[in-house]
């Protein structure tokens, strides 16, 4: 029994014709494509009625890894879309990424028809591009790009969220691909400050994407000039929940713990001078926290040796002898600075100014826990006392890291949501 010949009408081939002219080139002779995002249409000159079949062979072998067809055809143009699969019907799983020839063939199997295109070379293989954060200075690095290795990316883009989600706050503009990331502009004109998920998405010619390894970083405010904050003035029912001093490991990992399981942020503005305390253990969670989202950092200068009548180099001395503590967290703690007691002078702001810490952070809500209070009492004044844009300030004490689950719930009850102080800072105007 003969099959009946397929009668391809111009009506349905020239619409595909144009896709095979405008989406592929001959092999070797222009960039490469990804035929699962943009399918190979690949087109015969069928001269007489008869069955055809394209075979798809590898060019540096010539072994065939697909076949598309057979279809009975009138004479005249007949197009195959091809997505890049193997086996008959080119619809099995994808080819490796190489150079392909198109082979037109007759009824008789013998017959080679002329195709278009010739060939494709097939990418499939999506970019891998790379960033990387320098360590932590003071003062913290105003820089506005991130060394990029581009991983076979023909262009790139910042995508930039907060630590820990999904939200993205800014996407920037598709660049060329070179040795750095640019983040957009309009982190700064939008106030955001502070820690931030930074990833790179990378576009080949091709139209293959594909993302890095998040990275943290802290953006710092523009401008200059140093301001005394004890709260923020937002709308948004956010607080910051700050811990000081670090002299306690234990509590310290307790509260991040806290904060991982009620799945919240809480800053810790610790002092350098403890690192003696910080166990392996502690070190590893404030990493992890840090880039989890669970833990933003301030800094607490290194000592508790400065006040009122700290002069601005012995400020900046004691600031710049912190940045052990940003090495601990991988990232910088400016623009956040909280002064031991909350005591500061002209000499202690201007070292601040100085070494890049733009916010002085006070504080509204104080639980007084380092008097010895109970986790009970502790919970009551954090969570009765805070309000939208609320500061709360506790330390690594026992009864406070008890208290620190019962503080999250109760914060959370009342309709606030603790957040680490670059979110809290981004929502309002400080006051």
């Amino acid at each position: 029994m003969t099959r009946p010949v397929l009668r391809v009408r111009a009506r349905y081939v020239l619409p595909v014709i144009a896709l095979a002219a405008a989406t592929v080139p001959a092999a070797g002779a222009a960039a490469p494509v990804n035929p699962s995002i943009t399918p190979i249409a690949v087109t015969l000159q069928v001269p007489v009625p008869q069955m055809v079949t394209v075979r798809i062979l590898r060019v540096s072998d010539g072994v065939g890894v697909a076949t598309l067809g057979p279809v009975n055809a009138i004479p005249g143009p007949v197009t195959f879309p091809w997505s890049g699969g193997r086996g008959p019907g080119g619809t099995g799983q994808p080819v490796p990424d190489g150079a392909y020839r198109f082979e037109g063939v007759g009824a008789d199997g013998l017959t080679v028809l002329p195709t278009t295109p010739v060939g494709a070379e097939v990418d499939m293989t999506p970019p891998a591009p790379v960033v990387t954060v320098p360590a932590p200075t003071v003062p913290a690095s105003t820089r506005m790009a991130l060394p990029l290795r581009p991983g076979g990316a023909d262009v790139v883009r910042a995508i930039i969220r907060r630590p820990g989600s999904d939200r993205v706050l800014v996407t920037g503009a598709w660049r060329p691909a070179g040795p750095s990331l640019a983040l957009p502009p309009v982190l700064r004109t939008k106030g955001i400050v502070g820690t931030v998920q930074v990833v790179a998405e990378g576009r080949d010619a091709a139209g293959n994407t594909g993302t890095s390894a998040p990275v943290v970083w802290a953006v710092q405010p523009a401008g200059s000039g140093t301001r005394v904050v004890y709260r923020i003035h937002t709308g948004k029912p956010l607080v910051a929940v700050t811990v000081d001093d670090g002299y306690g490991a234990w509590e310290a990992v307790a509260m991040i713990r806290a904060a991982r399981a009620a799945d919240v942020t809480i800053t810790f503005c610790f002092n350098a001078i403890n690192a003696r305390v910080w166990t392996a253990s502690l070190r590893s969670e404030i990493r992890q926290a840090v880039s989890e989202g669970h833990l933003e950092l301030c800094s607490h200068g290194y000592a508790h040796e400065t006040g009122a009548g700290t002069s601005e180099s012995a400020g900046i001395r004691d600031l710049t002898r912190n940045r052990a503590w940003d090495e601990v967290g991988g990232v910088a703690t400016a623009p956040f600075y909280r002064p031991p007691y909350g005591a500061y002078g002209s000499g202690l702001l201007a070292a601040a100014g100085a070494t890049g810490y733009r916010y002085v952070v006070l504080w509204d809500v104080d639980t007084n826990d380092w008097r010895g209070p109970s986790a009970a009492v502790i919970t009551q004044r954090a969570v009765g006392e805070a309000r939208r844009g609320s500061i709360i300030l506790m330390h690594t004490k026992p009864n406070t890291a008890a208290a620190m689950p019962a503080i999250l719930r109760g914060l959370k009850a009342k309709g606030l949501r603790p957040v680490g102080l670059g979110e809290l800072f981004s929502a309002g105007r400080p006051g």
